[in-house]
């Protein structure tokens, strides 16, 4: 079987290699290309073959597949998915095939067809194999499968490759093997592993196609293939304009999987999730509350952005959060009972909002003492858009300062602040972090550091106005009523929705408007994103 494989490895590697170039097409002297630095004219992107990501690929696998469950399958053999700059995995620039992950899908293929097409689960999918295996039984496998994992209906000309690749190797094995490395190299198919976004051109645009858009809606919105319900709403034409794309998009938020997907976009722009399992000098338990404080996060995040429909204000200044016993014991709130969590207002001193949240707090803090800089630089690139240029080589350290003499801030000043070299990036960000040393680097408040006085005054850095802030709440209520804020989290969710393939401050209009006049939540934001222009079509540039 060791031919097929290599049959099936060449042929498709080859396909999936030849997808990373340049998906446009068109002819350049009808359509000619438009000037890709034009904000006015790049309401939309270019014509692109995004390639699934892992996570993707996977619940993909497991909503076609329900056999997958059962047979506890493992899960595809690719690789981590690799990170952009902006802190995402679903980077369309990022997520390319070279032959080692051509290799890896060809692993999975067949993990995946040997679970399918195994006796035990064709007798329940495919009962034809066993009662009538001829070419009408392989011509319903093609069609019922290549509808899901291309996410439109295959092809005549599709339908007969596969067909012959199925007669071939049945004639040399069994009618099953047939449909086992048919399976393979539908898996394997740039049609099931890459996102079409290309469209069909119209006027100098390409205008994407019904089951283009519900793939879009799907993999933006859930994470995964549509479902055969959205599937059936494509053919039937109902996607095509940008009120039901928005009322689509909705439906998919609201559902456990658009919930999920929501999830994924939070954890990656904010990084909360890796406070778990870090390591704090001087409480050696303390791996074990990182649990805890990521779900006091999401409990906090879910409630501000589900169950209130709010935005970047409340998300900033909401006097609440979730904790259990043991949590709430941690910080020394006290009055909470049980191990379910609970909503609770937080005590004046203990601030308020996003920026309060014991996982921000201790995820961006050292091992052995707070950080003015990482939380600085947090707020600087998360929240204003900020971009920094890696540290120089061989920077010195930050020691940590001796208990009783000096504080954490008088340190970073010296270091950070008042030399030449340093200066110029950290005056950018340290200050904002000074007004949060009201916490320590477990995330608990402080009222003084080692028996001496916290000052706790600062400034966040925008467009090179300094704006000064007092305290941690001080801090919150600056950020949220600037309007830099709320625009570089709608310029970020729309790379997150849009994979990184346009420019996002020229495709997000009027849905951008409207989170920055506080008429929309975060959540309908997202909806909205899919009513816009370049949900829709693409220009070919240069």
């Amino acid at each position: 079987m060791i031919r097929w494989q290599t049959w099936v490895l060449a042929g498709v590697a080859s396909s999936l290699l030849a997808c990373v170039g340049d998906a446009g097409g068109g002819d350049p002297e009808k359509d000619p290309p438009i000037d890709g630095d034009s904000c006015e004219q790049a309401q939309v992107g270019a014509p692109v073959l995004r390639r699934l990501s892992a996570l993707e690929l996977g619940n993909s696998l497991r909503d076609i597949f329900p056999e997958l469950g059962a047979a506890a399958w493992s899960g595809v053999r690719l690789g981590t998915d690799p990170t952009s700059k902006l802190g995402f995995t679903n980077d369309a620039e990022a997520l390319q095939v070279g032959v080692q992950t051509a290799k890896e899908l060809l692993g999975t293929a067949e993990d995946v067809a040997d679970i399918v097409t195994a006796e035990g689960a064709l007798a329940t999918s495919l009962p034809c194999a066993a009662t009538q295996p001829g070419p009408e039984c392989a011509a319903e496998f093609v069609a019922r499968y290549g509808l899901r994992l291309f996410r439109r209906p295959v092809s005549e000309e599709e339908k007969s490759e596969l067909l012959a690749l199925h007669a071939s190797v049945s004639g040399k094995s069994d009618f099953r093997v047939g449909l086992k490395w048919t399976l393979v190299s539908m898996i394997q198919s740039p049609h099931a592993f890459y996102r079409s976004e290309i469209g069909a051109p119209n006027g100098g645009r390409y205008e994407l196609s019904q089951h283009e858009l519900a793939t879009a809606l799907a993999y933006n919105y859930t994470g995964t293939t549509p479902t055969p319900e959205l599937l059936d709403k494509a053919a039937r034409g109902e996607l095509g304009s940008p009120e039901a794309l928005v009322d689509e998009a909705r439906a998919l938020l609201g559902s456990p999987r658009g919930h999920e997907a929501m999830s994924r976009f939070l954890q990656q722009w904010l990084s909360y999730g890796k406070v778990n399992g870090i390591a704090k000098e001087n409480l050696p338990d303390f791996s074990t509350y990182g649990a805890l404080m990521q779900e006091e996060t999401r409990l906090f995040l879910e409630e501000v952005l589900y169950t209130r429909g709010a935005g970047v204000t409340e998300l900033l200044t909401a006097p609440y959060t979730f904790l259990n016993d043991r949590l709430s014991t941690f910080y020394g709130y006290g009055n909470v009972t049980g191990s379910a969590f609970q909503r609770v207002d937080r005590p004046a001193e203990w601030s308020v909002g996003l920026l309060a949240q014991g996982s921000i707090l201790a995820g961006n803090s050292r091992m052995d003492g707070s950080s003015p800089t990482h939380r600085g630089l947090l707020v600087f690139e998360r929240l204003l858009c900020g971009d920094v240029p890696p540290p120089p080589a061989n920077i010195p350290a930050i020691t940590k300062p001796d208990p009783g003499k000096t504080t954490t801030r008088a340190r970073y000043e010296e270091i950070h602040i008042s030399a030449e070299a340093c200066n110029g990036c950290h005056a950018s960000f340290d200050p904002t972090g000074f007004a949060l040393e009201h916490f320590d680097e477990t995330g608990r408040y402080r009222a003084d550091e080692s028996g001496l006085p916290i000052d706790d005054s600062g400034y966040i850095a925008v467009e090179g106005e300094k704006r000064p802030v007092a305290g941690a709440t001080g801090l919150a209520e600056a950020l949220a009523g600037s309007p830099e804020v709320t625009a570089c989290v709608s310029k970020l969710g729309a790379a997150y929705a849009y994979g990184g393939a346009l420019g996002a401050e020229c495709a997000i209009g009027e849905a951008q408007q409207g989170l920055m006049n506080g008429q929309i939540g975060l959540v309908e934001y997202f909806a909205q994103l899919a009513g816009t222009e370049h949900m829709r079509a693409r220009v070919r540039r240069e």
